[in-house]
């Protein structure tokens, strides 16, 4: 939710934040928007135990009547934190609750480094037992509040430093060790290290890839479509890092208000087809006491939620050129597939099916026209799709039809160097691949196999059969 308000630069309040919650519970909350995330700037202090404590200045009532509200409103809440600790706390030596001989005194790493991207702080030493029992201490504190969700920001190899100058990854692990006990969600912030992924999914429930998509500025709209575009290399970078467990957040999605967006109405739907397709959570920046009707539309509509619920985030077929088709395979062997024109004039746009892995004939739908195209034989052609306009359908393969199902589809992993079909970002038919069989942890045989690569003949396919190599989602990014 939008933490900022052009309206005197002033930080959001608690009467503002209840109203987005209402707004929320009235006209997106039935589509699966749950979380009320409280951004920056939401305390006021310390307590005597160099605890964050909210600000009484923006919750005259105090936080917990906020919390309660939304809680009350069948939602979930987030608020937000960095890396560090300053040199405030550290001079004050706090004692660090219910841990006898622990202070704040002695917590930072030494000799001293900057623990954020802004030098609000330093780094924290999580040699020191007393800094996991100190960030536990804030893990409980925030448990108590019924915090439900934690925006974990400035996190580093990432936030602009991705030399290993700063590097928050140990404290982003006792963050994650002390909030999981809770069932805290844990959101890392912002345009993580690549090099990092792995990490990044074995402590956290999402992360951002990129920079801001919004500008809290004076007189300027949330967002502009470059902001939009730069995001689709990141996509097509990160994609086989996102699945169950944990989300590529592409920030704000801001296309509920057009006098606030800063984008036309095809490029609202565009952002909206790439948050859907890449599974990113529908984090919506804008007001929603103010949503127009364009906007609920592209918020509301159930088919394309339930791509981005499905949880499988699409890929390229190719990033060489401006007009991009993007799939992915679903549960029940369809694909979904997007067509985004990133040029600047309008354009006939053709997703070829044995680029999507489909040999044979498919009918067509359009989600967001909620609307049956027909049956095609090989291939379909969307006409004039506008300057950064989209297309968004659903791709079934018909009777006698074949799919080629690999190793991106099923998510194998791997170890080495092999690239699949040379590293083009096409399906690839069956290559040679080494395989290594263990039994109980001790190598048995090495034999030469395939990809993974498996054709599977629609006609003689079982209900109920599936054709990649996890377990469906119950649901998708945010726990919806």
């Amino acid at each position: 939710m939008q933490v900022y308000s052009n309206d005197g630069g002033n930080w959001i309040n608690a009467a503002q934040i209840i109203a987005q919650s209402d707004a929320m519970h009235k006209k997106l909350q039935l589509y699966g928007y749950k979380y009320i995330n409280i951004d920056a700037a939401w305390n006021g202090g310390t307590d005597q135990y160099g605890r964050p404590v909210p600000s009484t200045k923006l919750f005259p009532n105090g936080f917990q009547a906020v919390i309660d509200h939304i809680h009350a409103n069948g939602q979930k809440v987030g608020i937000y934190s960095i890396p560090g600790i300053s040199q405030a706390v550290m001079d004050k030596a706090y004692p660090i609750y219910g841990h006898l001989g622990c202070t704040t005194a002695n917590l930072a790493k030494q000799p001293l480094q900057q623990g954020d991207y802004w030098g609000f702080g330093y780094r924290i030493d999580m040699t020191n037992p007393c800094a996991q029992a100190y960030i536990d201490s804030i893990a409980d504190l925030f448990a108590s509040w019924g915090i439900d969700f934690l925006k974990f920001d400035s996190v580093t190899p990432g936030s602009g430093h991705n030399d290993l100058s700063m590097d928050a990854r140990e404290e982003v692990k006792g963050w994650s060790d002390a909030l999981a006990r809770h069932k805290i969600w844990l959101e890392l912030s912002w345009a993580l290290d690549i090099n990092y992924a792995d990490y990044w999914k074995s402590v956290a429930n999402g992360w951002r890839v990129e920079w801001d998509v919004e500008c809290y500025c004076s007189g300027e709209a949330l967002t502009a479509w470059p902001n939009i575009a730069r995001l689709f290399p990141k996509a097509a970078d990160w994609w086989r890092h996102a699945g169950p467990g944990g989300w590529n957040d592409f920030d704000s999605l801001d296309v509920g208000n057009g006098t606030m967006d800063g984008m036309t109405k095809d490029e609202r739907r565009t952002a909206a087809t790439l948050w859907a397709v890449s599974a990113a959570p529908f984090s919506i920046g804008n007001d929603m006491t103010k949503l127009d009707s364009y906007g609920t539309e592209l918020l509301t509509n159930p088919e394309v939620i339930a791509v981005n619920q499905a949880g499988r985030p699409a890929q390229p077929v190719s990033t060489k050129t401006n007009r991009q088709v993007w799939y992915s395979l679903n549960a029940d062997s369809s694909c979904t597939v997007a067509m985004f024109n990133l040029g600047t004039t309008e354009a006939n746009m053709t997703a070829n099916f044995a680029d999507l892995g489909l040999d044979g004939s498919a009918k067509v739908r359009d989600l967001w026209a909620r609307k049956d195209l027909g049956q095609f034989a090989s291939s379909y052609t969307a006409a004039t799709v506008p300057p950064h306009g989209v297309r968004l359908f659903k791709v079934t393969p018909q009777k006698n039809a074949a799919i080629r199902v690999n190793d991106d589809d099923l998510r194998v992993s791997y170890d080495g160097a092999w690239q699949r079909n040379g590293n083009n970002e096409v399906p690839a038919v069956s290559e040679p691949l080494s395989v290594t069989v263990t039994d109980s942890g001790a190598p048995v045989a090495a034999k030469a196999a395939t990809s993974g690569v498996r054709t599977v003949d629609l006609n003689k396919r079982r209900p109920g059969d599936r054709l990649h190599g996890f377990v469906e989602p119950e649901h998708g990014p945010w726990a919806r």
